[in-house]
């Protein structure tokens, strides 16, 4: 049964800009005073909002929802918790389709759980919204930061070193406790994300197909990820799990995308030094899908030592390039076809 206050919300949605007595000639819904008292509750929830024009109060849909917003204690804290809260407080999770939801758990509960684990921090941050049709969330902590900790841990020369190798996916500080595929899924699965520390912001926008590092203006203690995905997505995990599986009938992570691009330190992608440390860590995978989107040229030595070279040393693992402009695709089909890596 449709209660007073969800009428009231789907009148205003259809209907924005009334007031509580244009509301109440629309349907059956009692006096003007509990009108105003469900409005009251519409507005404490963040779903509805009011604006004063002369003597008269109008009320509209909030273009922007918000779910939760807390400061937490992240020492002892389990991920679910904050899920419940969450589930408590907002009834805008009641409209999304079984799909959409199950994204936003899995992707709000996997960072959360990262900020937990591995942060170091005593504190952190969260807040869940929706806007414009987007749901969004952002999960903070004043940590040790995710690239200065895979810098560390992986002894890479950089923190963009660490960004890089987080995108290759199975990257963890702790393998006895995770399998490091948590950022790799949640990356892959939203519509933008981003990972912010200290110094540096990675960016992956899969609607554009575009992804960045870069340098951050005001440093950021700890980590920041930010994630959106549209209310009306039509993406599910259970295919996202079997695009990156590469037995269909088990599904693991087992094949990676590369970003080209999001290697280039301004160098023109030539030597077989550049291709080698693109490679680094990928043998764990049985397929490996080169996205060359953005880069116009590469070199020989390039192609060959990973279109030729790898693939003698991993004959078991498929390497498939993508979204090649006409001169990558002449170098890397000269590499796949020469005669001395068959």
């Amino acid at each position: 049964m449709t209660t007073a206050k969800e009428k009231i919300y789907q009148i205003l949605t259809k209907n924005p800009g009334l007031s509580a007595v244009q509301i109440g000639e629309k349907d059956d819904l009692g006096n003007r005073t509990y009108i105003s008292k469900n409005l009251a509750a519409l507005i404490k929830e963040n779903r509805v909002r009011s604006e004063k024009h002369g003597r008269n109060v109008i009320y509209y849909v909030s273009d922007k929802i918000v779910a939760l917003e807390e400061n937490l204690n992240l020492i002892g804290l389990k991920e679910d918790e904050i899920w419940h809260k969450v589930r408590k407080s907002t009834t805008f999770l009641n409209d999304l389709t079984e799909n959409a939801e199950n994204i936003l758990y899995f992707a709000f509960t996997e960072m959360l759980n990262n900020a937990i684990d591995h942060s170091r921090s005593g504190v952190g941050y969260v807040k869940i919204w929706l806007e414009d049709d987007k749901l969004k969330f952002v999960v903070k902590d004043n940590g040790v930061g995710v690239f200065k900790n895979v810098m560390i841990n992986r002894r890479l020369a950089s923190e963009p070193d660490a960004a890089r190798e987080l995108i290759k996916g199975k990257l963890t500080t702790q393998p006895g406790w995770h399998s490091g595929e948590g950022i790799f899924w949640t990356s892959k699965v939203a519509d933008r994300f981003i990972l912010k520390s200290y110094d540096y912001e990675l960016t992956l926008d899969n609607i554009i197909n575009d992804y960045t590092i870069q340098k951050i203006k005001q440093p950021l203690i700890g980590t920041e990820v930010y994630f959106e995905v549209s209310k009306n997505t039509d993406k599910s995990l259970q295919k996202l799990f079997r695009d990156f599986s590469f037995d269909r009938q088990h599904l693991s992570l087992d094949t990676t995308i590369i970003p080209v691009k999001l290697f280039d330190e301004g160098e023109i992608w030539i030597s077989r030094s550049q291709a080698k440390k693109l490679l680094a860590g990928l043998e764990k995978y049985k397929k490996i899908i080169f996205d060359f989107a953005g880069i116009e040229v590469i070199g020989q030595a390039f192609a060959d030592e990973i279109f030729r070279a790898y693939n003698i040393h991993h004959p078991d693992i498929e390497l498939e390039p993508i979204n090649m402009s006409d001169s990558v695709k002449l170098m890397v089909s000269h590499a796949q076809n020469d005669p001395t890596g068959k």
